[in-house]
Formats: C-alpha cells, structure tokens, sequence
C-alpha cells in the first residue's frame, strides 16, 4: 500500500529517445517529470535508467523498469508513468552531415518519382481514353473538331500539377488552423514511422 505522505511524482514518457554509443540515459533524456518538490524532481530527472552500449543497435525501456530505478534512488516517494509504457531508445554514432551525398539522394529520388508518376498518370489517360474525352469537350465547348486541342491540353496539364501539389501541401486556405494541419503525405509519413517503432518494441520484447 502506497504511503499517503509520499511524494507524488509523474513522469510523461516520450515514445522515443536516440542517443550516442557509450552514452548513458537519464530520466530526464526520456520524459519530462512532474512533482511538488522541485529537489525530488531534479533527483528523479538525474537518476540513470540505462547504461551507455558500444555499439549501434535499438533496445528499449519500459516504465516499470523506468519506476523500479527511480525508487531504488530515491525514498518515500510514489512513481506515476504517463503516456506509452515502453521508450524506443535509437543508440548510433554520431554522423558528419554529407551535404553532396544526401542532395543526391534527394535529387535521385525527385526524378524516380517524377518519371513514375508521368508513366502512371499516361498509362492511366492511355486505359481510359482521355485523349478522345478531352477532343469531345472542346467539341461540345466550340463546336469544331481538332485533334489534340493545345487551348485545353495545356491548363488541363497545369491543373494536374497543380492539385497533387495542393492536395499534399496545404497552401492555398485563408484559415491559419488549416495551413498548420499536416498534409496527407506526412499523416502517412508519421503513421509509418510509429508502426516501425512499435513492430520493433514487439521484436525486441519477444527476443528478451
């Protein structure tokens, strides 16, 4: 049973936490701590929970084990874990940035998305015939035919650019709420991540 004159102390976890090779981790590195006593809150942010590795690898941290270190450091206090129960912790070298080498990347993987893309978008014209649907327009429109009318080809080619650029980049609301709510791409990019975070945490909680 909890003793009623111990200090509460609450700790919000983060999910992740990347640190350096032979470098150890404190409370503090992995979640902000809350508590009335402003001695006990430094003491607890101060207390190590996991040795420092030589090498690169991921491992984890649960909060029981996070509230087991804090109370074998510190007496008569109550330890509250807020947020998820495990911390990913991410241990690598620390890397010199190598500006040619990722411009690279970035541009090789402009021009793979740009190119497929193209393909996918033409294939896609090709299956359903928009060449024909687009001359039909600009007959019902001007009543001439002409085959491939440049006057709606050109805009309708713009438009295409232009709304996959709107749709993942939100630019064009006069809402300032809107403009600072993430786009689908990187709703898709944040979901990914947390399923690779946690389908790591389940393999490295199935080989311990």
């Amino acid at each position: 049973m909890n003793n009623i004159n111990n200090e509460q102390v609450y700790i919000n976890l983060k999910t992740k936490y990347s640190v350096d090779v032979n470098t150890h981790v404190y409370v503090e590195d992995v979640g902000e701590v809350y508590c009335k006593n402003n001695l006990i809150k430094k003491k607890v942010e101060k207390t190590r929970i996991y040795n420092g590795k030589e090498k690169e690898m991921y491992d984890y941290i649960s909060g029981n084990e996070i509230i087991t270190k804090v109370l074998d450091s510190i007496e008569n206090i109550d330890v509250n874990i807020v947020g998820g129960p495990d911390v990913l912790l991410e241990i690598k070298e620390q890397e010199e940035p190598k500006v040619l080498l990722n411009f690279l990347k970035v541009f090789f993987v402009c021009l793979l998305l740009f190119f497929g893309a193209a393909i996918a978008i033409i294939n896609f014209f090709e299956d359903v015939e928009m060449k024909n649907a687009i001359e039909k327009i600009f007959y019902i429109i001007t009543g001439s035919r002409e085959e491939n009318p440049k006057i709606v080809t050109i805009p309708f080619s713009i438009g295409i650019g232009l709304g996959i650029f709107a749709f993942f980049y939100r630019v064009f609301s006069f809402s300032r709420r809107r403009r600072q709510e993430p786009g689908p791409l990187e709703v898709e990019l944040y979901m990914y991540d947390k399923d690779v975070e946690d389908n790591i945490v389940h393999e490295l909680k199935d080989k311990h």
